[in-house]
């Protein structure tokens, strides 16, 4: 049974932890337009948004940015929108519960729950709310699209380097790091 709630007095935190409650076995989050949907992320997504996580956490543990940590799935409220990023780079000061300040970075992994455009929506809401960085995966495709604020989207494959900028100073990985048949 496919679960999405699209009546806005119901898209609340209390409806997604009830819905978490009532259906255990089933993963819930939200998608561009705030709406509480189910998820159903493949092994290839899981694996993707494991290894971005681990090279971030990597990254950051040799202390290249004070003060930030990298989580997943961790349910945030930027100004009345609630999302998810797969993976999110995220000051260390942030709410413990549900964090009200946007990720410095967001990462979405493209599952068969998105669509592209989904993923595109998702992305410019992100940076809307104040988001600098927004990574988007397609593990089909082994290809990542980089969105900042100041400048159109960039589509990196292979051995491009994902280089964090001003955003991320210092942060550079080959795109292959990410999609490797051994990652």
């Amino acid at each position: 049974m496919a679960v999405t709630v699209r009546n806005p007095a119901e898209l609340t935190l209390e409806r997604y932890f009830e819905l978490v409650r009532q259906y255990p076995g089933k993963k819930f989050t939200f998608n561009s337009r705030g709406e509480i949907v189910e998820m159903a992320p493949s092994w290839l997504h899981s694996r993707k948004q494991a290894r971005v996580a681990v090279l971030l956490a990597a990254w950051l543990d040799a202390g290249a940015l004070p003060g930030y940590d990298v989580g997943t799935e961790a349910l945030h409220n930027l100004d009345g929108w609630y999302c998810q990023p797969d993976v999110a780079v995220q000051r260390t000061g942030a709410d413990p519960g549900v964090p009200t300040e946007a990720p410095l970075l967001a990462v979405e992994v493209h599952s068969r729950s998105n669509t592209r455009s989904e993923l595109e929506v998702k992305a410019a809401r992100y940076l809307q709310h104040g988001t600098s960085m927004v990574w988007l995966l397609y593990p089909r495709t082994g290809t990542l699209e980089l969105h900042v604020a100041d400048g159109p989207p960039r589509t990196l494959r292979g051995d491009d380097l994902i280089e964090g900028g001003e955003v991320l100073p210092g942060f550079r990985v080959p795109v292959s790091d990410i999609f490797s048949e051994t990652s």
